[in-house]
């Protein structure tokens, strides 16, 4: 295996990326401009196979950021294992990246994208008089009710009568987690990925939307999506309750 110049490790992992029983290398490659840089740049994969017939496979990684790692694991159930590279995006906040790549005729193929899976899940999400907030999904809707917040927090969005009367609208964020999970009875990895419905500002979080993907088929695939609330009074308690017992009833193994 040869480094290329400049270049520094940043993670290196082993794994059966190119056959089900091979032991495949599989280095995480950037350049740190200073001693101080948090965000190495040019990231690279570099691909090592056993074989030696085979020649390294070197695939460019489209983001920078800090703490950036490999995660080797099945994700696509045909018992051999893809590459995952996560850390925390560079200059947008604590938001996550999440990279997933499969070997397949001498190439890593990208299967998962933070940034594209947002692009393909678009949210809007609109306060409604009588403390409410909406967020539409295609042909779904979650509510948050907002009733139980502190008056002075109530005065900056609403109406002494519960009136909207802000122009702004809340958000939904990019993914702030994406976890590789896994069922007792599966083979394979599945990804949780959690976003913040945001409020008045970075640090008002009213809920987090958590989408179940499996990567098992042609493309991925959402199999499960809820809302979880913070609750602010006993009433939001038990709808908070409601969501997490419904998330559970098939309670993943988070890894």
């Amino acid at each position: 295996m040869t480094i290329p110049a400049k270049k520094s490790i940043l993670d290196v992992k082993s794994g059966n990326i190119i056959s089900q029983y091979s032991k495949d290398k599989i280095v995480l490659l950037g350049i740190y401009t200073s001693d101080n840089d948090l965000y190495p740049k040019e990231i690279e994969i570099l691909l090592t196979p056993e074989d030696d017939n085979l020649a390294p496979i070197s695939t460019i990684f489209p983001y920078n950021g800090s703490y950036l790692q490999l995660f080797i694991a099945d994700f696509t159930g045909d018992n051999k294992s893809e590459i995952m590279v996560r850390g925390i995006l560079e200059g947008i906040g604590d938001y996550k990246i999440a990279v997933v790549y499969k070997y397949e005729n001498n190439k890593l193929i990208e299967i998962f994208d933070q940034g594209k899976f947002c692009e393909h899940n678009v949210y809007i999400a609109n306060y409604f008089d009588d403390y409410k907030v909406f967020i539409n999904y295609d042909t779904k809707k979650y509510s948050i009710d907002l009733s139980s917040r502190p008056r002075e927090y109530l005065d900056q969005i609403y109406s002494p009568s519960g009136i909207v009367n802000v122009s702004d609208s809340p958000t939904v964020s990019d993914p702030s987690s994406v976890y590789p999970i896994k069922q007792v009875t599966n083979t394979y990895y599945n990804l949780m990925v959690q976003q913040k419905v945001i409020g008045l500002s970075d640090s008002d979080i009213l809920g987090i939307i958590q989408t179940l993907v499996k990567l098992t088929g042609p493309k991925c695939e959402n199999i499960y999506r809820g809302l979880l609330l913070f609750p602010h009074s006993n009433n939001n308690k038990r709808h908070s309750k409601q969501y997490k017992d419904n998330f559970i009833k098939n309670k993943p193994i988070i890894t």
